[in-house]
This record gives structure tokens, sequence and C-alpha cells, in this order.
């Protein structure tokens, strides 16, 4: 497992490295003032921001698939992406204070989650796969639908919305870099702390509680600390889809893992994910640069598919 870590690390850093010196821009032409605004002003924090939105996702959505048993459950899946991404959206159309974009997020991205719990529980107390994500995949239909009607009310703000939409790190700066960052870290800390309890929640309600596990208040506990960093990033990149899927799910297809390797695994992979898709999105076509939230879909639905074939999704063999 260490070295396993150690090598994926090295990885990332070799690939963010390759990432920062690729691009449309010549280098070698440049002044050193130009060079330098490039490098550390452009490059270097979407770098880091690609890095810190892939693991928050992926993390997250390893917890929320144990969690709610559900292995399609994800920040998108479950309404929590779109009505973040709402929330940024009000904050540009509103002419609100920057600062209010990230906290807006949370508040809008944690409400769509409660609406998706709350209707699916009243359709199905047993939470089924299928009811949740039905549930989550129509909130999200729905709040797509006021965005849309955002962009109608204010087309002067159409390029800003639209950014949100797509899922975009081309605005990334050091300060979206130290939040994401700083709030991916703490969350990891405290669910790390609760590895032990997931593994126990894995394996049932019943058995988690015989064993001293209080389900309703630690479900309740995680839900949000995992749900936080994902939303802030979705407020400063737009939707994002499908990695907290993919991600956790590619690594147990290939190996069983209780929750803490997983998580591990999942934020490291995830941040390659993230970062390999953002640099090829933005070098394919340069000059022109394919937002990432485009390409992590297309990358993703094959994947996706693959998951559901050989029955992961399902919870079948």
């Amino acid at each position: 497992m260490i070295r396993h870590v150690l090598i994926l690390s090295a990885v990332i850093f070799m690939t963010a490295t390759a990432s920062v010196f690729t691009g449309s821009a010549v280098l070698h032409e440049l002044d050193a003032e130009q060079l330098a605004s490039i490098i550390l002003g452009i490059r270097v924090p979407r770098v880091l921001f690609a890095i810190f939105i892939g693991a928050a996702l992926a993390m997250s959505g390893a917890v929320f698939q144990i969690v709610l048993r559900n292995p399609m459950a994800d920040s998108f899946t479950l309404g929590m992406a779109n009505g973040a991404v709402l929330g940024s959206a009000l904050v540009v159309v509103l002419a609100l204070p920057f600062y209010l974009q990230p906290v807006l997020s949370i508040l809008s991205g944690l409400a769509g989650l409660a609406i998706v719990l709350s209707a699916a529980r009243r359709m199905d107390t047993q939470y089924r796969p299928e009811t949740l994500i039905v549930t989550g995949v129509l909130l999200g239909a729905m709040l797509s639908g006021v965005l849309y009607i955002l962009v109608l009310l204010q087309p002067d703000q159409t390029e800003s919305i639209a950014r949100y939409m797509f899922g975009s790190l081309s605005g990334a700066s050091y300060d979206n870099v130290i939040i994401t960052g700083a709030l991916t870290a703490g969350a990891a800390f405290i669910i790390y702390k609760y590895g032990r309890q997931l593994d126990l929640l894995n394996l049932g309600d019943v058995r988690a509680f015989s064993l001293g596990i209080k389900t309703g208040h630690l479900r309740l506990l995680l839900l949000v600390t995992a749900s936080i960093p994902p939303l802030v990033a979705i407020s400063f990149s737009g939707i994002i889809a499908l990695v907290g899927i993919i991600v956790p799910q590619m690594i147990l297809y290939f190996r069983p893992l209780l929750f803490r390797p997983l998580m591990i695994l999942s934020s490291l992979y995830g941040a390659l994910y993230v970062l390999l898709i953002d640099t090829v999105g933005r070098t394919v076509l340069a000059p022109v640069q394919i937002p990432t939230g485009v390409m992590v879909m297309i990358s993703a639905v094959p994947l996706f598919i693959f998951l559901m074939q050989r029955r992961v999704l399902t919870g079948r063999t």
C-alpha cells in the first residue's frame, strides 16, 4: 500500500510538472515577464486546482457510496452539483460579493441533497439505489432548467453561466487552490478518523448498531463533511460529473479494500484523472480549450458503461 501511494504520488508530480510546461504558448519565444505570467499566474494554479478538485470529488464519492449503500452515488447523481452551480450562478447574476460564492454553493448543494434524500425516503424507505439516483438526476435536470432561465433573463451573463454548466478550470486562481485544498485536507482528516466505523457501516445498519455505531449520527456527519469540499470546488469550476463514481468503483473492481486505503487511493487517482483530462482538454485542440467537465464526461461514460456491463454498479456478479 505504501509503495503504491509513493509511486502514484510520484506520477502525479511528474504529470503536474509536464502539464505546467505544456500548452499552446511557445515558452522559449517569451520574455521572462510573459513566461512568469503564464507559468505562475495561469498554469500552476490550474494544475493545483485540478489535483485538489479531483481528490475532493473522488474522496466524497467513496464516502457517499458507503454511507448511502449506493455504488452510483456522487455529487452529480445526488443533485448536489447542480445545486452548487445554481448557487454560484446566482452570485454572478445578482452581482453579489465573491466571498458568498462558496457559501451559497454549499447551502444550495446541501439543500439539493436534503431534497433528494427526503423525496427518495417518501417513495422508498429502503433508499434503493435506483430510487435515489432517479430522484437526484430529476432534481439535477430541474435545476439545469432554472440555469437556462437565468441565461434567458441575463443574456449578458451567458458566458459566465455557461462556464459553470460545462465545468471549466480556466479561471483557477490561488484563492481557489487554497480554499479547496484546505477544505479537502480538513474533510479527509475527519473522514479518515471514522474509517473503521465506515467499514462497520458497510456491513449493514443492524450489525453496525450492534457494534456500538450510532448510524444516524454517523451518516449525517459524514454526508455533510464529504459534501463541503466538492461543493466549494464546483462553485469555482462548474459541474464536473462522474469522477466520484468512476474512480472508487474502478479501484474496487480490481481489488476489494477497507475504507481508509480506498479513500487514499481514490483521492490520488481522482487527482491524477482530473489533471490528465484537463491537460488533454486544453492542449488537444489548442488554442481552443475544451471544458474539463466536457472532457470528463467523454472519458467517463465508456468507463461507466464498462462498470455497468460488469455489474459493478448494480451490486450483482
